[in-house]
């Protein structure tokens, strides 16, 4: 069951361009490592971390959701979450 959790968190981070040696991956790897050091992100973080053309892109892929009413960036969800963190090499 895990197995197939992760392999979906894999195939979204696939369609987004954010692994490594996609066209996303620098802007997604400097969103998640900030997500994984500190669980969430203010908007203002996350608008200053990636350009304009590509912040709107990556919300849309269902790696990340931004709470309209807290203004804050996370994971789309707890398994997105725990791939990063358990596959983290990816990032640096």
């Amino acid at each position: 069951m895990r197995q197939m959790m992760f392999s979906d968190a894999k195939s979204q981070l696939q369609s987004a361009e954010i692994l490594p040696g996609r066209r996303y991956y620098k802007d997604g790897a400097v969103i998640i490592c900030e997500l994984l050091k500190k669980g969430s992100i203010s908007d203002d973080t996350y608008y200053g971390l990636v350009d304009a053309d590509i912040r709107d892109k990556l919300l849309k892929t269902n790696v990340f959701a931004m709470h309209v009413d807290s203004r804050e960036i996370t994971f789309q969800s707890t398994v997105m979450k725990r791939f990063c963190e358990e596959n983290s090499a990816l990032w640096s």
